[in-house]
């Protein structure tokens, strides 16, 4: 059993531009100690769990920046709204990519557990 502890970091998995822009968030997101995140750590290892908390931090700025979008839009600006939904649309997607980067090492944690248990 992995036992979550503070010293555990999300940051080396990810990239520069993902720690600039999402290390706070994602730190937060990593560092809860629910039981589902538990299991997720114990099942798809620490570098698959850190991508997850990517996805899912991209996907909180998406929503956000939606909201804000739509709040624009309703309050007449109509251009600084688009932009916003934009952003919205490019946290979406890049959220997808992080989301593919989660499977390989999902996969070789996976590989590696089973090899340790001789299970290979």
């Amino acid at each position: 059993m992995t036992v979550v502890s503070d010293d555990l970091s999300p940051l080396p998995y990810l990239n520069a531009l993902e720690r600039k822009l999402l290390g706070p968030l994602v730190t937060r997101l990593f560092a809860t100690h629910n039981p589902r995140f538990q299991r997720a750590l114990e099942s798809t290892g620490v570098e698959a769990t850190s991508r997850m908390a990517c996805v899912n931090a991209l996907r909180t700025y998406a929503v956000a920046l939606f909201v804000l979008g739509t709040a624009a839009r309703i309050a007449g600006a109509g251009a600084p709204g688009d932009v916003l939904y934009g952003l919205a649309i490019a946290a979406m997607a890049w959220s997808f990519w992080c989301l593919y980067t989660v499977v390989g090492p999902e996969r070789e944690f996976k590989r590696r557990r089973s090899a340790d248990r001789g299970f290979a």
